[in-house]
């Protein structure tokens, strides 16, 4: 093995939400595992897709709703999920986590995301990235008329990646182009994808991750039903006990 191919990866993972993290948390904690160095963004807080708490108290009679959930601001609230967050990371040994402070649901791909996004690749220059696609999801054989946030941070990824391809005269900047990118599978189909991940190792570590997120009502019951109707699932696709998928 040369010297060259020993040497540590720069990976980056770019989710829409702190919670999409966990769907390629067991692939980062492999990479940690072997030496690589892993960062984190997350592009928005996540505050108004994941508030399970606020959608629960809103369905009940207005007599019988929890004033404390109701009045709590969404900063508050921000602030509690970015805790979350870090915790999450950490339980897959990620150190380098990042939130940026833009709305979701719908997360709009502006000059603003897009330049944020473009910084961070010039601070990481990763060889690989983690992502989700810039496509519309498939959605009963017909493609969504709408961009959701899921794919909109697609987008402003490649758009990201498409700036910082050129060399910055205004800073000086080398350009940066990484190898490879990835698309997290989890919403296409099976023959969609073009790589399982084995993460049998890492499913006490998914579950975890979900507890986590007490925030959105997260529950163990919750976890165990999650990783085994997701990470389960494509694991018996894949022939191994749980996989995290990609397509390329």
């Amino acid at each position: 093995m040369s010297a060259e191919s020993q040497r540590p990866l720069q990976l980056l993972a770019v989710v829409a939400h702190p919670h999409d993290l966990t769907h390629m948390g067991g692939t980062c904690a492999h990479h940690v595992e072997r030496g690589d160095n892993v960062s984190v963004t997350a592009i928005t807080g996540g505050t108004t897709t994941h508030n399970e708490k606020l959608f629960d108290e809103l369905r009940k009679p207005p007599d019988q709703r929890d004033m404390s959930i109701l009045s709590r601001s969404e900063e508050e609230y921000a602030k509690s999920k970015e805790r979350e967050f870090g915790k999450v990371c950490g339980v897959f040994g990620i150190t380098d986590v990042r939130v940026l402070p833009f709305s979701d649901n719908p997360l709009e791909v502006t000059e603003s995301v897009v330049k944020a996004l473009a910084e961070i690749l010039y601070d990481v220059r990763p060889q690989m990235m983690l992502t989700h696609s810039p496509y519309t999801l498939p959605d009963r054989r017909c493609h969504l008329a709408w961009v959701n946030d899921h794919t909109a941070a697609g987008i402003a990824v490649q758009r990201a990646i498409q700036r910082v391809n050129i060399p910055d005269r205004d800073q000086g900047r080398a350009p940066h182009r990484g190898a490879s990118t990835y698309y997290t599978g989890g919403d296409y189909a099976f023959h969609e994808v073009d790589v399982c991940i084995d993460i049998s190792d890492q499913v006490a570590n998914r579950k975890k991750a979900e507890i986590l997120f007490e925030s959105q009502g997260h529950t163990e019951e919750l976890a165990e039903k999650r990783i085994e109707s997701s990470a389960g699932f494509q694991g018996w696709k894949a022939h191994v006990g749980y996989a995290e998928t990609f397509i390329h």
